[in-house]
């Protein structure tokens, strides 16, 4: 299909980038020409009527498994192990499948046309990309892991990871998720905030140096990039100094932990949107015990000072929502980029460009997404005011658009009480 968006505001998505009114013409989903005359024959017209338009945005971080929802069950227990054992069966196994096509529909609805998992259950993130790439299921760009690599008593161990220990077992687990033809390697150097064992703790040193190292050698040798859940400085240092590329959240960082980033080319992953809402709302809320209320707080500022140094100094820091976790749900990567200006100390103009031509660099696609340029894949979402001063206005698209095809109707049933709470912190 042959179409010009015709009289739109764009924000191109480069560092900066000021408003410009063009049209953009689009030929098999690609951008063939942005221009401001007369428009050219050939093409359908799809007025705009000075509406605003800016690249597809990218999500670096999300569980696809789960709605925000807040959920006992996320703290452990016997129901969770329960709930576990479901997921692996005939009818469990159908009913997960369910459960992520349907956040990940939400997920492009809502303005992400790029999403990078970041470990799910049996392969479901492999199985419902697949579905997508087929034209069989609606939904972003997606990246997968399958399932992360921990250790015992890992962050995941049990869960959405799978297991091992000596140096044979983590390379037969790489080897394993290589087989189901994932798309990268997610692995948990420390813990978390909800398997925390003491306060200030939040990312407990799981897996030393050698397990990691023998993870990042051999991924890099099959050509994968491997990512690393890592919320302590000590996580930090083992995570880098074994050859991990991307920190996801991160946490306080020194002068020679910057250094090691940038000697290593590695990248920052910040992730807000969990740690606010656990560390503002009561445990009545959150429904996860006050030592989570702590650490996500002590997580939550770990983060935000980690990124800010590593702007500072010239790091590049990538953004995801960490969606499946309580009060993050699939909707809701608006509120990542948001978070990141007012607490990052960014303009609204540089969250936007993170959240789309830095964030596919991250993944090596910002040749063909991330920016509304000629010759590019046309991810673009539309918006009737002006996001740059307000990114608010991201959380109500009138248009989005995904290799060229455009979604009209996207209605998204939405959690009006996560909805509510949230807004307190805007």
């Amino acid at each position: 299909m042959k179409y010009v968006l015709y009289n739109c505001n764009l924000f191109d998505g480069k560092k900066d980038s000021g408003l410009v009114n063009v049209n953009i013409y689009i030929d098999n989903g690609i951008i063939v020409d942005i221009n401001n005359g007369e428009l050219k024959e050939g093409y359908k017209i799809i007025n705009l009527s000075n509406k605003y338009v800016m690249p597809g945005l990218v999500n670096l971080h999300a569980h696809l498994f789960g709605s925000g929802k807040p959920s006992k069950v996320l703290g452990g227990g016997s129901s969770q192990q329960k709930l576990i054992k479901f997921a692996g069966t005939k009818l469990g196994s159908k009913v997960l499948l369910h459960l992520v096509k349907n956040h990940v529909k939400k997920e492009l609805y809502s303005g992400v046309t790029t999403l990078r998992s970041s470990g799910d259950f049996y392969y479901s993130d492999v199985k419902v990309r697949n579905l997508i790439n087929k034209k069989k299921c609606v939904g972003p760009r997606l990246i997968v892991p399958g399932p992360a690599i921990t250790v015992s008593g890992g962050h995941g161990d049990g869960t959405f990871a799978i297991t091992g220990n000596t140096k044979e077992e983590l390379e037969n687990l790489v080897k394993l998720n290589k087989e189901h033809n994932v798309d990268y390697i997610k692995i948990c150097v420390t813990g978390g905030v909800m398997d925390a064992k003491k306060k200030g703790e939040p990312g407990e040193l799981k897996m030393n140096l050698e397990q990691t190292k023998a993870i990042c050698d051999l991924a890099h040798e099959y050509g994968y990039k491997v990512a690393s859940h890592t919320e302590s400085n000590e996580g930090i240092k083992v995570a880098l100094n074994a050859g991990v590329d991307t920190i996801e959240h991160g946490s306080l960082m020194d002068e020679n932990d910057v250094k090691l980033f940038k000697e290593k080319g590695a990248v920052d992953v910040l992730t807000i949107s969990p740690s606010l809402p656990l560390a503002t709302f009561d445990p009545s809320v959150t429904k996860l015990n006050e030592m989570c209320i702590y650490n996500s707080n002590y997580l939550k500022d770990g983060m935000i000072s980690g990124a800010k140094k590593c702007l500072e100094n010239g790091v590049t820091v990538g953004l995801g929502t960490d969606a499946s976790c309580p009060f993050v749900t699939p909707y809701d990567m608006w509120r990542e980029v948001y978070y990141f200006a007012k607490y990052g100390g960014v303009s609204n103009t540089f969250a936007l460009h993170t959240a789309t031509l830095v964030n596919s660099s991250i993944l090596g696609l910002d040749k063909e997404i991330g920016t509304i340029e000629i010759g590019k894949k046309a991810d673009i979402i539309v918006c009737d005011n002006d996001f740059t001063i307000d990114i608010k206005e991201l959380r109500n698209l009138t248009m989005v658009i995904k290799n060229g095809v455009i979604y009209k109707r996207i209605k998204i049933k939405k959690n009006k009480y996560i909805e509510s709470k949230l807004d307190t912190l805007l």
